[in-house]
């Protein structure tokens, strides 16, 4: 019997430390829980986000109004969008622009004159990071940059400085831009010796084509 009570009390003993234990440890395990699932939802809140982003960023020139209030509602930031973080105009540049969806925007309260924390507007991004095969150099880069510049963004002398470097070193592409860019403000001559530029390498490549085509008139 001796044996059977020890057994017991120590078995009762346990129990009961166990539950002072559990007592003792509850409001960290609660704490622990609470930190969990607010970092699982800010973690679904980020990914949502990045998600909607991404699908922005990819619709282009089929933008809609729909898509741009669905977004605002959701806090989307059209000024700041994807991982650089930059403006919806950078993206829908890749197509041609729709006025009507530029128009939309601006209404929204977007705004479409706003820079980035390199301190660079659209227009001054998309000279220097949109890359473009030729078609859409072709087709609609010129009409698209006469648009923000009829919109009153504008390109600072420290850009055009950055965007000539490239292309005297890594982008004939770039000297393309710039020659369109110095067409669309009717500075003919720069137009003319950036469109040049294009063919330094090469009068074969498809961007000296363009230049010849749309700048040098050969």
């Amino acid at each position: 019997m001796d044996n059977k009570a020890q057994t017991n009390a120590r078995r009762l003993l346990r129990i009961l430390t166990e539950d002072k234990y559990i007592k003792r440890r509850a409001p960290f395990i609660i704490s622990v829980g609470v930190v969990a699932i607010v970092l699982m939802i800010v973690s679904f809140y980020r990914n949502t986000h990045a998600t909607k982003e991404q699908y922005l960023i990819g619709r282009e020139d089929k933008l809609n109004f729909k898509d741009i209030d669905d977004a605002l509602k959701s806090g989307i930031n059209f000024e700041k969008l994807g991982k650089e973080k930059k403006h919806i105009l950078f993206y829908l540049g890749a197509a041609p622009y729709s006025l009507e969806v530029l128009s939309y925007l601006k209404k929204s309260g977007v705004n479409l004159k706003s820079y980035n924390s390199n301190n660079h507007n659209a227009l001054e991004d998309i000279l220097l990071y949109l890359d473009l095969d030729p078609e859409a150099l072709e087709e609609s880069f010129y009409t698209n940059i006469s648009t923000l510049l009829s919109l009153d963004l504008s390109v600072s002398t420290e850009v055009l400085k950055e965007a000539s470097k490239k292309c005297e070193t890594t982008s004939l592409s770039t000297c393309l831009k710039i020659a369109f860019y110095y067409k669309a403000i009717n500075k003919t001559n720069h137009a003319r010796s950036y469109g040049m530029r294009a063919c330094y390498t090469s009068k074969e490549n498809p961007i000296c084509a363009l230049a010849q085509r749309n700048i040098l008139g050969e």
